[in-house]
């Protein structure tokens, strides 16, 4: 058996400001991504702490992250796996209102199939039918290219004017994408005097006829068309160059939908239902209201549930329910229709936010967090956020996990519902999986290796501990001599540091046929005379991602190491490559 230091499940860090060691490992998985979840132990009681604690909050309306109004807000958790065994949820949570608005058509009962309205995470459906139609290799080509209108605006006299007006001809479709176009949020949707805005109490000056807005696609005016926003937004001033920084913009993704309509030469919908929807199975996601009673999640009053919402359906217009979303979450992390490769060239940051735990991709908001409360190592949320109405959406994606959570909301208060339960729901989660993921790591690869030649005296003894990720090299003896000690020698006579472990981290790259699995060496190092008490600004301890690969010897790395899996898929050898030895496992510890 593996000897591991237990930890109780605990808050997360919101933020990754707080700095530690193991920030010097490179940004991704601490070990192979766990298997089996729903049948593990920590996750099942964490499952079970999670589903308690949002009854209880949904019934009294009081969380430690704000309140709201009780039993007034439907809500649909699921948490997938990519690698279960069985297919089934590892947490699936609902919670029925009361008073749903049974004369609409509203479902009696919430359950992982029912639907929602999931606003603007309908964006990513959008990128992923760009994607899927080549959309990768027009990135960098600019929007007048696929966009007549664009074309022309671009051509107008004063065009070039960048205080006044968009430069179309330099805002690419991946700008776009990546919310870096610098151009507006909205046409008119949230244009204070299409709402009836009480505007001169407020002190604005009175509007002409040919200012007021005729269309909107909010709860007062109808959709625009595609002329009407076209001659609009048009004259609307940007709001930085493109490539400035990030800006929320639902007009980028209309207009993206509008590329997709170019790319493929079909109506937006058809595109999603036959080159999306369908091929995945998402029976339950559609660009319109589902019809039929029974199905909706349809609180009471003005909710916005069958609002149209014309050619703003691309940026926020989809419905789906928790299963599909969660459906979805594990394509895009297996790279089902895209690839694998294509799959993580998209789920990277394009650009950061002021917040230094928050970055943004196309149209991922990622958020770093710690895989528990101290001593944790960074993780990155891949999430996307929606809200319409009486409706709020969160997907949420943790490569380093392989596990998706999606989240939907409907009532009055389900903005602070939503924002409350995916608190509740990461918080007791992501430390369950991190705590699973090293004991199953341990299972796998802990133990004593040694050559056959028992005359060799070399050894490699990996361990899992409390104090930090990865496998912990806790002895390696080559011929006779300590490595660590000759690595810390060498780093003294090279003013390296201070050795305090080494530790290996999966890379992803693996051999299944013959059972291979590639690590690399993490040598935990405190720079000379370093003290992290003083705050500085060119940290020397954030450049261990430079330094991996840097020793060879004849022409392998130092720091390689490549583990050979059994049928069962535990490790029986390992080879530190530089060594040119293979080490076979002797013993668990």
């Amino acid at each position: 058996m593996c000897t591991r230091l237990s930890y109780p499940l605990a808050l997360l860090a919101a933020s990754a400001s707080a700095t530690t060691p193991f920030d010097q490992k490179l940004i991704g998985p601490a070990y192979p991504a766990p298997s089996n979840l729903a049948a593990a132990s920590a996750v099942r009681a964490a499952a079970a702490n999670i589903s308690s604690a949002l009854g209880r909050a949904l019934d009294s309306g009081q969380t430690p992250f704000g309140n709201f109004t009780a039993e007034a807000t439907s809500l649909s958790l699921t948490a997938v796996s990519a690698l279960s065994d069985d297919g089934a949820p590892i947490l699936d949570f609902h919670y029925t209102a009361a008073g749903l608005d049974a004369s609409a058509g509203s479902t009696r009962r919430v359950t992982a199939d029912s639907v929602y309205r999931i606003g603007s995470v309908s964006k990513l459906f959008t990128v992923y039918a760009w994607l899927l139609h080549g959309g990768a290799r027009d990135w960098d080509r600019p929007v007048t290219d696929f966009v007549p209108e664009l074309r022309r605006a671009a051509a107008l006299p004063g065009a070039d004017n960048a205080a006044e007006r968009v430069q179309w001809r330099h805002v690419t479709v991946g700008a776009l994408a990546s919310q870096l176009s610098g151009i507006g949020r909205d046409y008119n949707n949230a244009d204070l005097a299409s709402e009836g805005f009480p505007w001169r109490e407020a002190g604005l000056p009175p509007l002409p006829p040919g200012e007021m807005p005729t269309c909107a696609g909010n709860s007062s005016q109808p959709p625009c068309s595609r002329k009407e926003f076209f001659e609009g937004f048009t004259k609307r001033h940007p709001v930085l160059p493109p490539y400035t920084a990030p800006v929320y913009s639902n007009a980028a993704y209309r207009i993206l939908g509008y590329v997709v309509e170019a790319m493929t030469g079909s109506p937006y919908d058809a595109v999603l239902a036959r080159d999306v929807l369908q091929p995945l199975g998402l029976k339950h996601t559609s660009t319109s209201s589902p019809g039929g009673s029974g199905v909706g999640v349809i609180p009471p009053g003005d909710s916005g549930w069958g609002r149209p919402l014309g050619d703003e359906v691309s940026t926020g217009g989809l419905y789906s329910s928790s299963h599909d979303l969660a459906g979805f979450g594990l394509a895009l992390l297996a790279g089902k229709q895209l690839g694998p490769l294509a799959a993580r060239r998209w789920m990277t940051p394009h650009s950061h936010t002021a917040w230094p735990s928050a970055s943004v991709g196309a149209p991922w908001e990622i958020t770093r967090t710690r895989s528990r409360v101290t001593g944790g190592y960074a993780v990155d949320l891949y999430t996307k956020s929606g809200s319409d109405g009486q409706y709020n959406s969160l997907l949420v994606l943790v490569p380093d996990f392989q596990v998706v959570v999606s989240l939907l909301a409907a009532g009055p208060d389900s903005g602070p519902v939503a924002e409350a339960a995916a608190e509740v729901a990461l918080q007791a989660l992501l430390p369950a999986l991190d705590a699973v993921g090293q004991g199953q790591a341990c299972d796998v690869f802990c133990g004593t290796y040694a050559p056959a030649d028992a005359a060799v005296n070399s050894s490699l003894v990996l361990a899992v501990d409390g104090e930090g990720p990865g496998l912990l090299v806790t002895r390696w003896i080559s011929n006779g001599a300590d490595v660590r000690h000759a690595a810390q020698a060498y780093a003294d006579a090279t003013r390296g540091g201070d050795i305090e472990s080494i530790r290996l981290y999966p890379t992803g790259l693996l051999h299944s046929p013959g059972g291979e699995v590639a690590f690399r060496a993490i040598l935990q190092t405190l720079p000379p005379g370093y003290d992290a008490s003083i705050p500085r600004i060119m940290d020397p301890g954030a450049n261990q991602w430079s330094a991996v690969d840097q020793l060879a010897y004849g022409e392998v790395a130092v720091d390689d190491f490549v583990f050979r899996l059994d049928g069962q898929g535990r490790a029986v050898a390992v080879e530190p490559r530089v060594l040119r030895q293979t080490f076979h496992r002797v013993g668990g510890e």
